[in-house]
């Protein structure tokens, strides 16, 4: 429940710094949202952890909680697809230490909301996935769970690696020769590479197909058809 409240409030943050959303918000609130976003410009080579900003910092959280139900899937307590469970939270954590601090606070318009729209597809997905683990037994979360992935995962997926791919030709012009690098800027390219190389390649052949054949037959109806035939067979 933490969790599902968690991703509702960044959800509700990512929505309240619309122009059309912050006309009907309360002064009160909009005061209360932006600190969220509202940090000096994000330098990889000068700012320290606190630099960041501040939601930054929240979903470093909630992705610390999606961590321990890996674990847990480790272990045998929930089901659930282990390899895809921690490919896809080190995707995170590699956006969220590397490319969202410096793409959500850069001058470009377009690398801004490349960003943002990485996180209202986490946020998005996260929302939707929650409400089935809460209450199983409920339809209506069932078919959010399954459909709504198939909208936000190739819009995040994108977005990620769009956004690794433009970090990462930065990160390797950064300094004038390679003893200038540290091991943790190679550190940096190595997560970055494998950023863009899941996303473009692993996600559009193995991820996604994986879910459209989960989604599908949902969204159209199939599977509850097929449910209902065997009923009525029974």
């Amino acid at each position: 429940m933490g969790a599902l409240l968690g991703w509702t409030f960044v959800l509700f943050l990512l929505l309240s710094q619309l122009s059309a959303t912050q006309a009907f918000l309360p002064l009160i609130i909009q005061q209360l949202t932006l600190p969220f976003f509202d940090t000096p410009i994000f330098d990889t080579t000068t700012s320290s952890p606190d630099d960041r900003l501040p939601i930054i910092n929240l979903l470093l959280f909630l992705e610390g909680i999606c961590f321990i139900e890996v674990g847990r899937i480790a272990i045998g307590q929930l089901k659930g697809n282990l390899v895809l469970g921690v490919i896809l939270h080190l995707i995170r954590m590699s956006c969220l230490l590397i490319v969202l601090p410096a793409g959500l606070t850069s001058p470009s318009d377009t690398k801004v909301m490349i960003s943002t729209l990485v996180l209202y597809s986490w946020a998005l997905t996260e929302v939707g996935r929650y409400p089935m683990y809460l209450f199983p037994l409920s339809a209506m979360a069932r078919y959010v769970r399954l459909v709504l992935p198939i909208v936000t995962f190739p819009v995040g997926a994108f977005a990620e690696a769009v956004g690794a791919y433009w970090h990462l030709k930065q990160l390797l012009l950064v300094g004038a020769d390679d003893a200038t690098r540290s091991s943790f800027h190679w550190v940096q390219v190595g997560l970055l590479i494998m950023v863009v190389g899941i996303n473009s390649l692993l996600g559009p052949t193995m991820a996604y197909p994986a879910l459209l054949k989960k989604g599908l037959p949902v969204l159209l109806g199939k599977k509850d058809k097929s449910k209902s035939t065997r009923k009525k067979k029974d």
